[in-house]
């Protein structure tokens, strides 16, 4: 009996490039999501002191800076509609947004990399997000530039709308989304808008 090599390689290749974004991620999904669970469940620091495997270092290092310049861009962008609450509101706003957009793009164009990539770092920003609100009463986070403790987006939010004492139910609120973000986030290649091959079909009557 002969093993064809090449036949069941040919068969395996469809699902190689159907799942293997979605497998490759399964490290780095699983330490995101446990260390954002810790941070919220034991101590606020694992949010920014993590000890992540090597081999993940250079991903969570690209992408918690990227989604850090969208997140200052989302102050100065809404800041300009005025309002002192959208402006402070912004910068998670836009750090959540423009992910989800980039999905969306993917999803419509049938683009899977794209849209998967876009459900990933959707999940990174609500991660992030749920850590900043989860310290919005201590106020440990460590800010951009050093900016004091009363620059903390989520303490004036909060105090601004009269949240406080409810920080850790929207902050765990927000940490589900980011896990529902993940799940999505797998399950894509199942979930993804079909391709269709359309042919023009001249007749003559």
């Amino acid at each position: 009996m002969n093993f064809n090599v090449e036949f069941y390689f040919d068969k395996a290749l469809p699902h190689i490039k159907k799942w293997w974004f979605s497998i490759v991620c399964i490290p780095f999904c699983w330490v995101l999501a446990e260390q954002f669970w810790m941070a919220l469940k034991w101590n606020i620091s694992f949010a920014w002191m993590y000890p992540y495997p090597f081999f993940l270092t250079p991903f969570f290092f690209f992408i918690d800076n990227f989604l850090l310049i969208i997140h200052e861009a989302g102050h100065t962008f809404f800041g300009f509609l005025g309002a002192r609450f959208i402006g402070i509101l912004g910068g998670t706003l836009l750090e959540i947004l423009l992910p989800f957009c980039i999905f969306v793009y993917g999803w419509w164009d049938r683009k899977r990399f794209s849209a998967q990539l876009g459900l990933l770092l959707t999940a990174f920003a609500w991660f992030e997000s749920a850590a900043y609100a989860a310290d919005a009463l201590e106020r440990r986070m460590p800010l951009i530039g050093g900016l004091p403790k009363s620059a903390h987006d989520f303490y004036n939010m909060f105090t601004m709308k009269g949240l406080m004492d409810d920080h850790m139910a929207i902050a765990w609120t927000m940490y589900w989304i980011g896990i529902i973000a993940l799940i999505l986030f797998f399950a894509y290649p199942l979930l993804e808008r079909k391709k269709y091959d359309y042919v023009d079909i001249e007749i003559d009557v």
